[in-house]
């Protein structure tokens, strides 16, 4: 199954009312500029493991992904992200992908910082 598009929300002085998405079992991909800020929140009744790919890759080695771990509940920010670390550099160049190990009572924002 293909990855379901994020879009990113640009963060303002003026304020920016965040519109939320269900995480998809699929996973996410947004794009990233190096100024991408990922909220993750947690409704549910249970910690879930949100799992960002790292694309950096050097000599056929490959950097292990971030796994952060949201508690029941809770919400987090992770960011921004840089991206000679976690974007994508084969079939989703440009794209930070991010995946969940439970969807549901989970909502994903991208928010962007201006330049």
């Amino acid at each position: 199954m293909a990855r379901v598009s994020l879009a990113r929300q640009l963060l303002a002085d003026t304020g920016l009312l965040a519109a939320y998405t269900p995480a998809a079992a699929e996973g996410h991909a947004f794009e990233n500029n190096g100024k991408a800020i990922l909220h993750i929140r947690n409704d549910a009744g249970s910690p879930v493991d949100v799992t960002i790919r790292s694309g950096y890759v050097r000599s056929g080695l490959k950097l292990a992904d971030r796994v952060i771990s949201v508690a029941a509940g809770a919400s987090i920010f992770v960011g921004p992200l840089d991206p000679v670390v976690y974007n994508q550099t084969d079939g989703g160049a440009g794209q930070v992908y991010v995946d969940y190990s439970a969807t549901e009572g989970v909502t994903v924002a991208v928010l962007l910082m201006p330049s």
